[in-house]
């Protein structure tokens, strides 16, 4: 485990690749075994925000979605939290919403979710509000596609991912997202909706 944790300070991105690849593997056949080593694999895991390059980070977002797929709610304690969850959110903000390395960050952040449950209660409004805002996006796409203002239609894998990090909002935090949803507008129910319309338009 530590020595493909190493790599990632290698310089060689086939080494990061290969290493970061690797141990996303190693994190399937050992599940909650890695839960001793969480703050390690964590920090080290960390690095990868600041030294990968696209095609690389796109590798480290599906370790942590494995990572918090394999231990759970073993992620919940406050140093994991601050380890994991700021650096994908700044992430995500130097991200453009039609950035296609969005859609790995969103499956990655939907486990993520799910795995903190009340420990991602400080980032909910934000993220509530930023996936809202995109999913929204994507339907007004689809009004302008289906009036024949635009040529294209939007992107469905967009759309998708949104929704599955929208659902680990809702499974992760449960009633506390409520009174947020609340007072969002258009209304969540609503725009839920209109996505199974797309989502069957686009089939």
């Amino acid at each position: 485990m530590e020595g493909l944790l190493q790599t990632v300070y290698d310089n060689n991105k086939k080494v990061q690749e290969a290493g970061c690849s690797a141990f996303a593997t190693l994190e399937e056949q050992a599940g909650p075994l890695l839960v001793p080593y969480l703050k390690p694999i964590l920090e080290h895991l960390r690095v990868g925000f600041d030294r990968f390059q696209h095609k690389n980070l796109l590798i480290l977002y599906d370790a942590i979605l494995t990572l918090a797929d394999s231990v759970g709610s073993a992620l919940n304690q406050p140093e994991y939290v601050e380890l994991l969850v700021p650096p994908l959110l700044r992430k995500w903000e130097q991200l453009g919403d039609e950035d296609r390395g969005l859609v790995s960050l969103l499956e990655c952040l939907s486990s993520v979710t799910v795995a903190l449950g009340p420990g991602f209660q400080p980032f909910a409004v934000p993220v509530y509000k930023h996936t809202h805002n995109l999913i929204h996006q994507v339907l007004l796409q689809d009004q302008h596609y289906q009036t024949g203002a635009i040529q294209d239609p939007p992107d469905k894998e967009f759309l998708v991912a949104a929704l599955d990090l929208m659902s680990g909002l809702v499974q992760g935090l449960g009633e506390d997202l409520q009174p947020i949803i609340s007072q969002t507008e258009p209304k969540l129910v609503e725009m839920l909706t209109h996505c199974l319309l797309v989502c069957y338009s686009l089939i």
